[in-house]
């Protein structure tokens, strides 16, 4: 019986203690917790301001009072700012980096374009010159060098076309020649005759010479938009008593139509028909020197004597004179600039009512004329012409 009880007890023992120790797991499973939540609450908010301290620093930091000083408080939030900062300016260093990025590869892109361009003008060019043997030397057609520039520091040969960006190009070649832009602002001188001060007229051998070692190029124009250009800078905006006035002048009194005596206008200076009648019948006598502001840039340049590495055309000035300074490293010399030294806009509807004035002869004439500068550079004058 004895015996008995005994176990009995013992069971009653192990049960007591069994459930005593279940009843404390859950204490401390729940210490534990606090106490690991606590740790890393004081870790987090002391642990920032030495993150590669020593494991010795760490426990010290994190024997801090819950509410550290009003110091501390300050030195965490610079901490905090300047790694925001820090952030913040990696993230705008690496947009930088892709826009950067981007931008090379679109300037590689343009750049290819634009030498693919470039090479398309030249070929056309000779192939319309070897069409139309314009490269061949004629009694009344030679190589002519006379209007060419050779800037043998920087390497480039330019021939001045009048009404082609011919002011704007002007100025930089003069640039290059050692003018400041200040005194080019404020001298009187003509700045051709300033140029020629710099770069003497060179013979064809000379010119020859210093394409082979030079980048050659020509700006060309709408042979159309060109000719309105030359009239209404040099005819209807002509200086007084300048030799263009005096030109006007005669003009008026040669082809100026009347009516029971008395003139069909006005105006003090020749109409654009007027002009063209003068233009018309200087052409019919070769033996005449025709005006270099409105002469073909076949007869002005003879481009297909010479070798062009770049043909820039007024209509996309902008993108060829870039690719111009680019090619020729020429960006820490000159920038792009438009100096445009006429008067008035050249919009398509301006361009159109000054044809209006003229009879399908007279256009006619006028592309006749100017038929080589339309075939070598690309231009049609269609839509010049009424059905």
């Amino acid at each position: 019986m004895k015996g008995h009880t005994r176990t009995k007890w013992r069971i009653i023992k192990r049960l007591f203690l069994f459930f005593t120790t279940l009843s404390v797991i859950p204490l401390t499973v729940l210490y534990l917790i606090t106490s690991d939540h606590l740790y890393r609450f004081r870790q987090y908010t002391y642990g920032a301001i030495s993150g590669n301290g020593s494991a010795r620093q760490q426990l010290l930091q994190f024997r801090a009072p819950i509410h550290p000083p009003d110091g501390a408080i300050h030195h965490l939030r610079l901490v905090q700012h300047r790694q925001h900062a820090h952030d913040r300016q990696y993230h705008e260093h690496h947009l930088r980096n892709v826009k950067n990025s981007t931008i090379n590869s679109q300037y590689r892109l343009d750049i290819d374009y634009l030498k693919q361009r470039m090479e398309h003008r030249v070929a056309r060019l000779q192939k319309k010159c070897t069409e139309y043997r314009l490269n061949e030397s004629k009694h009344n057609y030679k190589p002519k060098a006379w209007e060419y520039l050779i800037q043998h520091e920087y390497h480039l040969v330019w021939c001045n076309v009048f009404k082609a960006a011919s002011t704007s190009w002007m100025y930089n070649f003069n640039l290059m020649a050692g003018y400041s832009p200040q005194f080019l602002r404020k001298t009187k001188d003509v700045p051709l005759q300033l140029a020629r001060q710099k770069y003497p007229r060179p013979s064809v051998e000379k010119l020859q010479e210093a394409i082979n070692e030079s980048i050659s190029f020509i700006i060309v124009r709408h042979p159309f938009e060109r000719l309105v250009s030359a009239y209404k800078d040099k005819i209807q905006y002509a200086l007084p008593n300048s030799h263009h006035h005096k030109l006007g002048n005669r003009i008026i009194q040669k082809y100026r139509k009347t009516v029971n005596g008395k003139p069909t206008t006005l105006l003090k200076y020749p109409t654009f028909s007027e002009f063209v009648n003068y233009l018309l019948d200087e052409i019919k006598h070769p033996h005449y020197e025709i005006d270099m502001h409105w002469v073909p840039v076949t007869h002005f340049c003879t481009p297909c004597f010479f070798h062009y590495d770049v043909i820039a055309k007024f209509e996309t000035l902008e993108e060829d004179q870039n690719y111009l300074i680019s090619i020729g490293h020429l960006e820490s010399v000159i920038k792009p600039q438009w100096k445009n030294a006429g008067k008035g806009a050249h919009t398509n509807d301006m361009l159109m009512k000054f044809f209006s004035e003229l009879d399908t002869a007279q256009i006619r004439g006028l592309y006749d004329y100017y038929r080589f500068d339309f075939e070598l550079f690309g231009y049609s004058a269609k839509e010049y012409f009424r059905d």
